[in-house]
This record gives C-alpha cells, structure tokens and sequence, in this order.
C-alpha cells in the first residue's frame, strides 16, 4: 500500500538538509546532498511507518499540501512509499531452497571452507545491485 505525505527540507546552515514530516512528529532525516533527499525521506517515513504498525499505533493520514506551514526557505516535498514493498525488503528470515551444482565444485568448495549459502546471498545481492 502506497503512502504519500509532505515532507519538510530545511537547508542547515552548515551545509545539507534537515527534514521531518509535520504529520508525523519526531519523524527526521538529514541528507548531505540535495541528491539524497529524497532517499533518506523514503527510508524515514518508510521507518516510522513500519514501527507504527508493529506497534500497532494509530497514524495521523496525510494533510493537504494546502495546509501545512513551512518557514521561509524551507521545501515541500512529496514524499510516497510502499509499505508492503519495504517490509519485504527489510524481511530477514532464512528460506530454504535447493540448488544443484556440479560434485567437483561443491566438493571444491567443501575443501575451501566455504559456505554455499553465503556465497549464494552475496552473489545474488551483487548482481541484484542489493546492498
């Protein structure tokens, strides 16, 4: 389930930006870059969202744009996240699956003291560009 609320980006003096969400207080990020922005909104609203629900508390919905009060200099930014997708991602339960390999290198692999099932994580994670 998708969620968009507006998010506040105050450029810091000392350089960068500071950012908090007004519907949802306590809710703050900073990024260096205006390039980070955006990120590091998601993944703070995407936080408190699911903290939220694991707790089972009760989320203020969004206020219209219209509304909300920002200080002179100061960003609205539409900030959207999907809830459901960031659960997933953040899921770090095992799953067994079966893979099937020639003997000569699980037998190789054995040998070298390697496990199957880490190499198999960071092989994926590199070339899925996951962290």
């Amino acid at each position: 389930m998708k969620q968009t609320y507006v998010a506040q980006v105050t450029p810091c003096a000392e350089g960068g930006y500071a950012i908090e969400f007004p519907d949802l207080p306590g809710t703050h990020a900073q990024a260096e870059t205006d390039a980070d922005i955006l990120a590091e909104a998601e993944g703070s609203l995407a936080s408190f969202l699911a903290a939220a629900r694991q707790i089972r508390m009760d989320v203020a919905p969004p206020s219209p744009l219209s509304s909300l009060i920002f200080e002179p200099g100061d960003l609205a930014m539409p900030v959207t996240v999907d809830l459901e997708a960031y659960l997933r991602r953040q899921d770090e339960r095992p799953v067994k699956k079966t893979v099937s390999l020639p003997s000569w290198l699980a037998e190789s692999a054995d040998r070298a003291g390697l496990s199957l099932s880490k190499v198999l994580q960071e092989s994926l994670k590199e070339r899925l560009a996951v962290r």
